[in-house]
């Protein structure tokens, strides 16, 4: 179990550089605005970029601790209008701006 959260601990830290690289901020992830119970996750990421302007741009990673969970949020959400560009990969879930999924 220690191999795992070590391996989670770099993958977060690798995606929120990717990110912030790219001009995102990390933000609180809205749990309760975007549906997902945190028992389920591993861990979820939310960025944002050009805030002040009008073209902002977001990003939601959501892992989930296993696949089947990540499967039913995706079946549940994936043509939500809130939830744009969403695509699944594994246990991950991502939406948000088309720019922001394609560096996923």
């Amino acid at each position: 179990i220690l191999l795992s959260s070590v391996a989670c601990a770099t993958e977060e830290s690798a995606l929120k550089e990717k990110y912030e690289q790219a001009g995102f901020n990390a933000q609180a992830f809205p749990f309760l605005s975007a549906s997902v119970d945190k028992e389920l996750v591993d861990f979820a990421y939310h960025g944002l970029k050009n805030a002040n302007s009008s073209n902002v741009e977001q990003v939601f990673v959501i892992t989930f601790n296993n696949i089947d969970d990540a499967k039913a949020y995706y079946d549940a959400h994936e043509n939500d209008k809130d939830k744009p560009n969403m695509i699944r990969q594994g246990r991950a879930v991502v939406y948000g701006s088309s720019e922001a999924v394609d560096l996923y």
